[in-house]
């Protein structure tokens, strides 16, 4: 059977259950659609030849810094990882990003099963197998070979999900079962967005030789030739882009305000700040082969930099893009390699209910995600658990992310254009350093630095308690949260939190621990039934954290706020208004902020994003995500309320 769909903003996903899946000879068979995944005959070998070999690659990816592979179907997975295979065997020749789109996805067994067909790939299906995301709607990107091979799934309806994505495809395979079987996977609306996201020169090629499919091509810009198909198929199709047909204006989905700046191919970036989001961004600009200097204020230690911290998803019910952020981000953090391999020894997260509506609340949410049970687990008591879930060692973390990654230590009081870039300038008017591209990654001073009062950071206090873990042998050993939280034991200590304290906009430092604080976390903890009372030994320790009224990082390029103001001053008037021009921006100056006390969970999907951005390459969230995290969109909040 296929199992109930799950809402994404009018999307459907239906995740395939095991039972589900028959077998014509060595092919699975989709339900629904009464066709197999991949060639009865040879599966691994089709893909070689309709889609690498139609396509020109290996032999296309020579000369190339970076390549991207767009697919409809990601089905089980054989096309990646036949091209993954490919790729090492033309040695890596450069950076690669596969994107798929998936609107019933497999399981994990599943995927195994169908892969132990083919032992030519057995080296490389667990690598995908274990980075293989929950059926959770939206884009979901994983990192393979330290970073140069991306996958990006894009779970849900094929049209939507192409309509929000953001980039440049060199080569397509379109596939996604016959068009008879599966006639939404060639409609006009799916070759629409397929001109749109092609340039000229942008190769295809299909198992198919269907007229429609060939016409509809042709009437956007593509070059159709017939060529021999694959075992007992005649003919297939292949081509090229010649002048792919773009869509107007209004067809676009990302608002004109949220401007995308073109790629920084400059080599030198300097991040300000050296806390979750400036390390991780760090990590993630050095595998793209970028020249990374940190510049970071040593009396000002990071809330990042506490000794332990928990990785626990807090979603809504409802549907939405900032729900939808959160769902994707937690399940990138809990997927990332850095991550897992500094994570506490015992993993999973147990939200314990507090009440009886907040355990109606866990048991409605496990529905509501419709993870499965091997991902999500509830008990009699209410206690909802993400397996994935856990603690993480925060300090190991954030050394092995900026391992190799050079460090300016120094306050930066504020930057200055110069005509080849930016100089960042000390508290004595003197030049720090110098760099082509920046990002501002300094927490709650980030405002000052850019001199951005039209952010909305707020600074937060919060202060935690550390607990030996023998003094907890009562307790569970994996990770909770009860209103507040106790992580699983990292170097013999648990951590108890979390105080959160809303200081003035202008404070710059968290105020020494307080004992009303470990009073009030003892207390929540007691109440939650674990082995604590006033008299627990504990070790205290403080931090500020950066937070936006909206609970949404800020992440992207940063306007020129007195331009931008000038030019959507219209939308005082008429918030509808368009044909205002895209967003004026700061030439190489970009943003990172605002991740509050989500930052091991928001930090590595920000990360991404922004580096790929930088970079040029396809962005790892979808068109509504991306307006949700821009730097802008606070000064726009503000136009619109002078109505």
């Amino acid at each position: 059977m296929i199992e109930k769909n799950t809402s994404n903003g009018g999307q459907t996903l239906s995740p395939i259950a095991d039972d589900a899946i028959s077998w014509r000879g060595k092919a699975p068979v989709a339900p629904g659609f009464d066709d197999v995944y991949y060639s009865a005959d040879d599966g691994l070998a089709e893909t070689d030849y309709v889609f690498l070999g139609g396509t020109g690659l290996p032999e296309a990816w020579t000369g190339r810094d970076r390549f991207v592979i767009a697919e409809t179907g990601f089905g089980t997975g054989l096309n990646f990882l036949a091209t993954w295979k490919a790729w090492i065997a033309a040695g890596r020749p450069c950076d690669l990003t596969f994107i798929s789109v998936e609107g019933y996805p497999l399981s994990r067994r599943a995927l195994a099963e169908a892969h132990r067909t083919f032992p030519e790939i057995a080296d490389l299906s667990p690598h995908l197998i274990e980075a293989w995301p929950a059926p959770a709607p939206g884009f979901h990107e994983r990192r393979f070979e330290g970073g140069r091979l991306r996958l990006l799934l894009l779970f849900g309806d094929v049209v939507p999900s192409f309509q929000a994505l953001q980039a440049d495809v060199d080569a397509w395979f379109l596939d996604g079962f016959a068009p008879a079987k599966n006639p939404a996977m060639w409609s006009d609306a799916v070759i629409d967005q397929i001109a749109r996201l092609s340039h000229p020169g942008t190769r295809f090629a299909t198992f198919t030789a269907a007229g429609v499919v060939k016409r509809a091509l042709q009437a956007r810009g593509f070059e159709v030739i017939k060529g021999k198909g694959y075992g007992r198929k005649r003919d297939r199709l292949l081509g090229t882009a010649i002048a792919p047909a773009p869509l107007t204006p209004s067809e676009v989905q990302v608002p004109e305000w949220v401007s995308l700046p073109a790629a920084r191919r400059d080599s030198r970036i300097t991040i300000i700040g050296g806390g979750v989001a400036g390390a991780f961004l760090a990590r993630d600009l050095k595998a793209r082969g970028r020249d990374v200097t940190l510049v970071t204020d040593p009396a000002t230690p990071a809330a990042s930099a506490l000794p332990a911290a928990i990785i626990a998803p807090k979603l809504p019910l409802e549907d939405s893009p900032a729900s939808r952020f959160m769902a994707a981000a937690f399940l990138a953090a809990v997927s990332d390699p850095d991550i897992i391999a500094c994570m506490a020894k015992v993993r999973g997260t147990e939200l314990l209910p507090t009440d009886a509506a907040a355990k109606d609340r866990l048991a409605t949410l496990q529905a509501h995600l419709n993870w499965g049970h091997d991902r999500i687990s509830i008990n009699e008591a209410g206690g909802l658990t993400f397996t994935e879930g856990g603690s993480v060692d925060a300090i190991s973390l954030l050394a092995r992310l900026t391992d190799g990654v050079s460090r300016i230590e120094a306050k930066v009081e504020c930057l200055e254009r110069t005509a080849t870039g930016w100089h960042l300038i000390g508290t004595d008017g003197s030049v720090i350093t110098e760099a082509e591209t920046i990002v501002v990654a300094a927490g709650p001073a980030s405002g000052d630095i850019l001199g951005a009062h039209a952010l909305d950071l707020r600074p937060n206090r919060g202060q935690i308690e550390i607990v030996a873990d023998e003094v907890l042998k009562g307790a569970p050993a994996h990770s909770l949260t009860f209103g507040g939280y106790l992580t699983a034991a990292i170097g013999g200590e648990r951590t108890l939190g979390s105080s959160f304290e809303r200081l003035d906009a202008d404070a710059r430092e968290a105020a020494p621990p307080r004992d009303a604080d470990r009073t009030a976390i003892l207390q929540t903890a007691a109440e939650a039934g674990l082995p604590v009372d006033a008299g627990t030994n504990t070790r205290s320790w403080t931090g500020l954290r950066a937070t936006v009224p909206d609970h949404m990082p800020y992440a992207g390029p940063v306007p020129d706020w007195a331009a931008m103001e000038r030019q959507f001053a219209p939308l005082a008037h008429d918030a509808n208004t368009t044909a205002l021009g895209p967003a004026p921006l700061q030439p190489g100056l970009f943003l990172l902020t605002g991740l509050g006390s989500k930052g091991f969970q928001y930090g590595p999907l920000a990360a991404r994003y922004l580096a790929a951005m930088i970079g040029g390459d396809p962005l790892p969230l979808p068109a509504d995500q991306i307006a949700r995290i821009h730097p802008a969109r606070h000064l726009i909040r503000q136009i619109i309320r002078r109505t």
